[in-house]
C-alpha cells in the first residue's frame, strides 16, 4: 500500500514539472526623458523626430526679460481707402476709435447724410497743409527785451534773467503758462503771433509781483521743462 502511495505521488511532481511557467515581458528603459514626436503622415513619408521643448524651460532669458527689439516704426497715419458693398446707396454716419495721451481709447462720431456711389472708395486721409506763403513765420524773436525765443517745431528755448516760479496749463483755447518772479516791477506787455504749428501765439504780461508768458498752442499737449547748460528753460511738447 504505501509503495502505491509512493508512485502516485511521484507520477504527480514529474506531471507539474512538465507545466512551464509564462515568460515575463522584458522591460526596455529607455535612459533619455525626452519625448519624441512621431511625424510619420498618411503618405508614408517619414521626418526627422524632433524633441519636445521641456515645458519647465523659461522662454524669456534673464538677460532679455524686461528688453524690447525691433520696436516698430511709428509713422504718421496718412490715407486709407475703404470700399462698400453693392447694396451701399447712402452715408449715414463714420465712427473713429482713437487713443488720447493718457492711453485711454475714445470713440467720435460724426453724422453724415448723402447719397454714395458704390463703385467708388471712401478716402481718410490726414494731409500735411502747406504753410501760407503770404504769413512769415516767426521762430526766432524777443517779448520785452528780457524773454528770447527759440521756436523748432515742438521745442521752445526761452533765455531770461527772471526766475520761473510756476507753470501750468489751461485749456479752451489750450495754452502752456510759465510765470516768472519780477524784481523791477517794469511793466511789460506784448504778443506775437508766430504763423507757426503747435504754438501759434506768444503773450507777455505784467502781474502784481510777477511776468506771465502764455503760449498759445493747436492743441493738447504734454509737456516738459528743464534747464540747459546755458541756463536756458528747454519746453518740449508732446
Amino acid at each position: 500500500m504505501k509503495r502505491i502511495i509512493l508512485l502516485f505521488a511521484l507520477t504527480s511532481l514529474l506531471a507539474n514539472e512538465a507545466q512551464k511557467l509564462p515568460n515575463i515581458p522584458t522591460l526596455n528603459i529607455d535612459s533619455d526623458p525626452t519625448p519624441t514626436i512621431d511625424t510619420t503622415n498618411n503618405t508614408g513619408n517619414t521626418q526627422t523626430s524632433q524633441p519636445l521643448r521641456n515645458p519647465f524651460d523659461a522662454l524669456v532669458t534673464p538677460k532679455s526679460s524686461g528688453q524690447l527689439s525691433n520696436l516698430p516704426d511709428l509713422n504718421l497715419f496718412t490715407k486709407t481707402e475703404i470700399t462698400l458693398p453693392s447694396t451701399a446707396r447712402k452715408i449715414k454716419k463714420i465712427t473713429i476709435d482713437y487713443q488720447n495721451l493718457d492711453g485711454s481709447i475714445t470713440t467720435f462720431e460724426k453724422v453724415l447724410d448723402g447719397n454714395i456711389d458704390w463703385h467708388l472708395p471712401l478716402i481718410l486721409a490726414q494731409e500735411i497743409q502747406l504753410p501760407n506763403t503770404q504769413a512769415v513765420a516767426k521762430s526766432n524773436f524777443t517779448l520785452g527785451d528780457s524773454f528770447s525765443f527759440d521756436i523748432n517745431k515742438q521745442k521752445v528755448i526761452l533765455k531770461t534773467s527772471f526766475t520761473l516760479i510756476r507753470n501750468f496749463t489751461l485749456t479752451s483755447p489750450t495754452r502752456l503758462i510759465l510765470d516768472f518772479k519780477s524784481i523791477a516791477n517794469k511793466p511789460l506787455t506784448e504778443s506775437l503771433t508766430t504763423n507757426l504749428p503747435v504754438i501759434t501765439e506768444v503773450t507777455l504780461e505784467t502781474h502784481l509781483d510777477f511776468y506771465r508768458i502764455t503760449l498759445s498752442l493747436d492743441g493738447q499737449y504734454n509737456y516738459s521743462i528743464k534747464s540747459d547748460k546755458e541756463e536756458a528753460l528747454e519746453i518740449d511738447l508732446y
